[in-house]
């Protein structure tokens, strides 16, 4: 039987009732009229008797009554969800509610049937992006935290970028701050028989002595990571324990004991590059050259990093003078939106990937209050965008995409389609309409400087608060 389509004709309009039960939540009834429904049904059933062919009859010459007794209640059930489809649309585009993830209409196998000659009733429960008013944006208070470039912050940063171009050996252990390794991993969560997720190519790296032994391991934030890899050599399996994040974007694995066992396999360890050969690379003339360009660079992204204090202190003012009540459900596409949010927007302040990983596995490791001001943020902003007017063209986002291909080593062409293929383009537009809506609240703010030793122990003291 082909699908009937209601194009041309579908001009009914139900009559719709929208229902407040909770403060990011509606329930719409919709009532289609009787006679909408008789023409839908005969409308089906002619261009069945029109197609129909069945043994023993010609094609159009198949008695209607037979059809109807053979064909009714799929006739029935095809129309019904026709109609249930076309009028949710035109309830949403008359209400102009903005909804979340996808609506409710409960176990469809206990509709109601279609009945001739009836009306026809049915309900959808949504919840809907959080309403909310605007506090005055001018005058907000920011500090700018000033910094001067010296030398030693051009020797670190010339180490690191030693280390990122250097060269690695393979090694067999023991393993040391840093050193790389590969191997196959099986996560199974709590008592499971069956592994939650494996990977024959998973990648470790043994945390830096400066982070205290934390590390990121496929994305989750292990407190004691250096304590499992370090010392290991190549062929051990390692099995160790860590919790999934209450605010995880998988909610599967929300608060629940993930077991990991690790059989490494493989692993390197990095020689940094001479000065000698970063010159040559580079295509520098010498040392002396190297150092400016590094100093440049390091003063483009202090400056970017400024401008990026200033936006994370607009966002802590906004959370703390506009309240509302966020839906009860948050759905994984959200907080994956979310993370990728934050992975895209770090990328573009030049932090390399190792970085950017732990960065979003202590995101992942937040509490359920600061998880939930982020996506508070998220709708904050988005009503921010609206309120500025803030539109992004085609040629902003292909010219941050430039940038983090630049960032990546890679060609803008190919950086492009990598994004397209994880669908992001979307979050790269909503990353700079964000950044954007921000900046118009700093270009009014009431700006006061300190120096950024100061700005810094300010930043740390508020986080070991919150900690």
């Amino acid at each position: 039987m082909d699908d009937f389509s209601l194009d041309g004709g579908d001009t009914f309009e139900p009559n719709v009732d929208i229902a407040e039960t909770g403060p990011c939540s509606r329930t719409i009834t919709i009532t289609i009229p009787a006679s909408v429904v008789d023409e839908r049904l005969e409308m089906q059933l002619a261009t069945l008797v029109s197609e129909a062919a069945l043994p023993g009859f010609r094609k159009g010459r198949v008695p209607r009554k037979l059809l109807e007794r053979r064909f009714g209640a799929d006739v029935r059930s095809e129309t019904r969800g026709q109609l249930i489809s076309s009028s949710y649309e035109k309830a949403l585009t008359t209400s102009e509610l903005q909804v979340l993830g996808d609506p409710d209409f409960g176990d469809m196998a206990s509709i109601k049937e279609l009945e001739p000659g009836q009306d026809y009733v049915f309900s959808v429960s949504l919840e809907v992006v959080p309403q909310f008013e605007l506090p005055e944006l001018d005058g907000v208070p920011v500090t700018k935290p000033i910094m001067e470039v010296t030398d030693e912050h051009v020797d670190g940063e010339i180490l690191r970028t030693r280390y990122r171009f250097g060269t690695p050996s393979r090694i067999t252990g023991p393993f040391e701050p840093l050193d790389r390794m590969v191997g196959s991993v099986k996560i199974h969560i709590e008592e499971a028989e069956e592994p939650f997720f494996e990977n024959d190519r998973a990648v470790a790296v043994v945390p830096a002595v400066e982070d205290e032994g934390k590390g990121q391991f496929l994305g989750l934030l292990v407190e004691d990571l250096s304590d499992h890899l370090a010392g290991k050599n190549v062929g051990d399996e390692i099995t160790f324990e860590t919790a999934g994040p209450d605010s995880h974007e998988r909610e599967d694995i929300r608060g629940k004991t993930l077991k990991i066992s690790f059989q490494v396999t493989d692993a390197e360890r990095v020689a940094p590059l001479e000065i000698s050969e970063m010159v040559e690379q580079f295509g520098l003339d010498d040392e002396a050259g190297l150092r400016s360009q590094i100093r440049l660079s390091l003063e483009t992204r202090r400056d970017a990093e400024q401008r990026n204090a200033e936006r994370e202190q607009v966002y802590e003012w906004l959370l703390e003078n506009i309240d509302f009540e966020l839906p009860p459900k948050i759905s994984e596409a959200q907080a994956i939106g979310m993370i990728e949010q934050q992975r895209l927007q770090m990328l573009h302040r030049g932090l390399d990937e190792d970085t950017i990983e732990l960065q979003l596995a202590k995101i992942r490791g937040e509490n359920e209050k600061a998880s939930r001001n982020r996506l508070r943020l998220m709708f904050i902003m988005s009503r921010l965008s609206k309120h500025f007017e803030i539109e992004i063209s085609e040629s902003e986002v292909n010219a941050r995409i430039s940038e983090l291909a630049a960032s990546r080593g890679m060609r803008p062409d190919a950086m492009k389609a990598e994004l397209a293929k994880a669908g992001q383009i979307r979050e790269i537009s909503m990353s700079i309409q964000h950044s954007k809506s921000a900046d118009r609240i700093v270009d009014t703010a009431k700006v006061t400087e300190m120096p950024a030793e100061d700005w810094n122990k300010l930043v740390d003291a508020k986080a070991a608060a919150k900690s």
